[in-house]
């Protein structure tokens, strides 16, 4: 696909990028035990290729039994205290964050979709807010918006009833954030899963999931790390546009940094993206109307210290922003 696009124009920057305690499954730059120094080192390093808002992926996972803060609530959970000292650094730094809560990584299990029992997806979006009153209670005031954590997709084998419980999910998470804090914005990030051909079923599917939920932003993952075929990229994100003109939503793209080149092993294999095409993909979505570009893990994918790969694509990505900011600077003059 890169050899079609030619010598394509590279447009759009990025202003975001997601954060996390560590990764589920694959060696990444885990934060467990990171200082308040250590966290304004990663966000000094983040501004200098303009990155001012960062995503903390999630506060608990429920099938880990993990939590990444002092909860009274989640007994029997494994805890560590990571959110404080990255809220520290977030106020030092002057950084916006959007705090994932009470996360699901099975969500046909979870959800109760496998058991046909709805009242599981109840269960865990009171299991979210309950997560969330705690956060408010220990760190109101250390962040600006909220992130749903769960992530759903649409894909054409799924089985129609997840996306009914996921939507019960979302709309009971989504409501009781709106009354407990009703300033604060709330951003998803969820997928299609090659839709080409499907657009208005993976609409309506995806309206199934949100359509009652309260989400002011959307991001969907553009999954190209996860070997998405590129040239469908602007047909998958035209079915969030549509998704977000019918909500009144943000539509942002979150644009993957990475390839997974092995999925088999314990160890998810995945390295940092090519950097022309990473550069294309926000091309795309910046053609597309996307406002805001955000992506997965800078901190690792785009490490000024870390492997070859992830050092490459950090130089050609600062090369290309210092452009596009060169020469928005003399149309100004």
């Amino acid at each position: 696909m890169l050899a079609k696009a030619g010598n394509f124009q590279a447009q759009g920057l990025l202003s975001g990028s997601f954060i996390y305690a560590h990764p589920p499954d694959y060696r990444g730059r885990p934060s467990l035990c990171f200082t308040v120094s250590d966290w304004r080192k990663v966000f000094r390093e983040f501004k200098e290729i303009g990155i001012e808002t960062v995503i903390w992926q999630a506060s608990a996972w429920k099938e880990l039994r993990e939590c990444y803060y002092p909860s009274k609530a989640l007994t029997g959970y494994k805890q560590w205290n990571a959110i404080e000292p990255m809220i520290e650094a977030v106020r030092a730094e002057t950084m916006s964050l959007y705090l994932g809560t009470f996360g699901v990584l099975k969500g046909e299990i979870s959800l109760g979709v496998v058991d046909r029992d709805i009242r599981k997806a109840v269960e865990s979006a009171d299991s979210e807010l309950t997560c969330f009153k705690e956060l408010m209670d220990l760190y109101r005031g250390g962040f600006h918006g909220y992130y749903l954590s769960s992530e759903t997709y649409y894909s054409s084998g799924r089985s129609p009833r997840a996306y009914k419980h996921y939507g019960a999910f979302f709309e009971r998470v989504t409501t009781g954030v709106k009354e407990m804090a009703p300033g604060l914005r709330i951003l998803a990030s969820p997928a299609t899963m090659r839709s080409i051909g499907r657009e208005q079923e993976a609409t309506d599917r995806m309206m199934e999931c949100f359509g009652r939920a309260h989400v002011d932003c959307f991001a969907p993952m553009d999954c190209i790390g996860q070997l998405q075929d590129l040239g469908t990229l602007a047909t998958e994100l035209g079915v969030w546009k549509e998704v977000c003109r019918a909500k009144g939503a943000e539509l942002w793209s979150n644009c993957e940094s990475f390839l997974i080149t092995d999925t088999q092993g314990k160890v998810m294999q995945i390295e940092a993206a090519d950097p022309q095409r990473f550069l294309y993909q926000m091309t795309v979505a910046d053609r597309v109307g996307a406002k805001r570009l955000i992506t997965w893990e800078a901190m690792y994918f785009m490490n000024p210290a870390g492997e070859p790969k992830a050092r490459l694509l950090r130089q050609a990505y600062q090369q290309h922003r210092t452009k596009l900011v060169d020469k928005k600077g003399r149309n100004e003059q």
